[in-house]
């Protein structure tokens, strides 16, 4: 597993790619902004794009120079962003359906795929793309599994496993 620190030395070295996910903007580009949570924002790329479209964003990632980058990056757009390491199985700290959308791009600790469910709203959607091969890998199937008895907006297999997931409104 890497660790923190091999994670904030690879940010201090430079993150090599500032656009964001064509998931993300493939999905959410016409949406209406509302409230997203980023996780495993990294140094905010998906997080920034978002706000500068209007969404209220919530970017956290166990980096703290992760953050630091997204902080410098970010100054005058309305990002909430905090150190946090996800890899446990605490509960994160938001109420029940808090978001609009939850993106989970490129990082998997499989207890997240339930907060996410548990705080994205009824008729809010949830983002995950995960690699299907490597040491931190899912198969699509068990991706899809996951969001069983949700609505399948978007599913993509290969050596990214993709869905976007909209939870049944009330």
């Amino acid at each position: 597993m890497d660790s923190i620190a091999s994670w904030n030395e690879r940010y201090r070295a430079g993150e090599p790619d500032d656009q964001p996910a064509k998931l993300l903007v493939e999905t959410l580009r016409d949406a209406t902004p509302g409230l997203a949570l980023d996780l495993a924002c990294g140094a905010g790329r998906n997080a920034i794009w978002l706000a500068q479209r209007g969404w209220d964003m919530t970017a956290i990632d166990g980096s703290m120079e992760a953050i630091r980058i997204l902080r410098e990056r970010a100054v005058a757009l309305r990002i909430h962003s905090e150190v946090r390491d996800l890899e446990t199985d605490a509960p994160l700290p938001y109420p029940d359906a808090s978001f609009d959308a939850v993106l989970l791009l490129y990082f998997l600790w499989r207890p997240l795929f339930a907060e996410a469910k548990r705080i994205v709203k009824p008729g809010g959607l949830v983002l995950a793309a995960i690699r299907t091969r490597g040491t931190y890998a899912i198969t699509s199937h068990e991706l899809r599994a996951e969001f069983a008895g949700w609505d399948l907006i978007h599913e993509q297999d290969g050596e990214i496993a993709e869905i976007v997931a909209r939870r049944a409104p009330l």
